[in-house]
């Protein structure tokens, strides 16, 4: 379930024309992306957003959405 959620984020960063990138997904250089920067206006993806906020801080730090794209890399090389 987990693969599968990473490559949903993976593929929903390429549609919505997110680069799967923090520094382009972070718009305004704070250090972290929040659930607006991350979702932009598919209300869809704040679920996944939830789910990939590991300390519930309510932003992705650089570390949680590099593990995010560590797993999805992972797959893809499978």
């Amino acid at each position: 379930m987990k693969k599968c959620l990473v490559l949903f984020v993976a593929m929903a960063f390429a549609a919505s024309g997110f680069a799967a990138d923090f520094k382009t997904t972070d718009k305004d250089s704070d250090g972290k992306i929040s659930k607006e920067e991350f979702a932009g206006k598919k209300k869809g993806l704040l679920k996944k957003f939830d789910k990939l906020d590991k300390d519930k801080d309510g932003s992705l730090s650089e570390e949680e959405f590099k593990a995010s794209m560590k797993k999805k890399k992972k797959k893809d090389d499978k």
